[in-house]
């Protein structure tokens, strides 16, 4: 998967991650499952709290871990840090 060490330390910015969430929402279909799965994990580990995803984001990646059961839904989202403001 990763060539390096470095590749593997690599670190996403915000963009990267809305842009590859949105592919990965447009492209799904033309992919093997086993390659989405893969793909759906990376992308909501990247950002599993969830703090850099846009809420167009954070739809598609729900919408496309509903398709496939990727991420138990139970803990789908668990780790949101709400401010205290909304708390």
């Amino acid at each position: 998967m990763y060539k390096t060490d470095q590749e593997k330390k690599q670190i996403m910015t915000k963009q990267e991650l809305n842009r590859d969430i949105k592919r990965l929402a447009n492209n799904h279909h033309s992919m093997e499952e086993a390659d989405v799965k893969n793909e759906i994990k990376r992308l909501y580990y990247a950002d599993s709290t969830f703090e850099y995803m846009n809420l167009n984001s954070v739809k598609m990646l729900l919408r496309l871990n509903l398709r496939y059961r990727v991420i138990s839904l139970h803990v789908f989202g668990l780790h949101i840090d709400l401010p205290n403001e909304l708390n």
